[in-house]
């Protein structure tokens, strides 16, 4: 009897330890590896194939439970992430905008329209170039610039500073 019990029992164990095992894969893409991707599509592929698992081996009704059962441990993660205030840490609530103190266009680069510096690297079309003390992040206006020749800036739009190879 003891013998026909865990042979009856086994499936049911591997079933639910392929769905325990797809949860914790899916809780380590959270936590531990967040952006990775691998651990949640391995866990969300050993979730299916606990319940797949358990149709080819028990049939549909414990397929259907198995299923029930990941539903609800999944409903379960969210519920505990949401009381835990887990929510909160891996998501960042604050605002960026500029009326919070954000802004990546100072206008500080306007003044450098029609300056003349000395590119710093090979601008290819992008690269750095000084500009008396300052030294700036420049893209070209399509042309390649080799390292040290003369630039004069043509434009600024926000952070974008174009240049162009001034002829001597």
């Amino acid at each position: 009897m003891e013998q026909l019990l865990s042979a009856e029992a086994l499936p049911w164990i591997y079933s639910v330890g392929l769905l325990v095992l797809g949860l914790v894969l899916v809780l380590l893409e959270i936590f531990v590896v967040p952006g990775f991707n691998i651990f949640g599509i391995l866990g969300f592929g050993t979730v299916c194939l606990g319940v797949l698992f358990a149709y080819n081996r028990l049939g549909p009704e414990a397929a259907a439970v198995i299923g029930v059962l990941g539903f609800s441990g999944t409903g379960a993660l969210v519920w505990l992430l949401i009381r835990n205030r887990a929510w909160q840490r891996m998501v960042r609530e604050d605002r960026t905008d500029r009326a919070s103190g954000y802004n990546s266009a100072t206008g500080e680069q306007e003044g450098l329209v029609g300056q003349q510096g000395v590119a710093l690297t090979a601008l290819r079309p992008a690269g750095r170039a000084r500009f008396g003390n300052q030294i700036v992040d420049v893209v070209t206006d399509g042309a390649f610039i080799a390292e040290g020749a003369a630039v004069a800036v043509l434009e600024v739009h926000g952070n974008r500073v174009v240049v162009h190879e001034r002829v001597k």
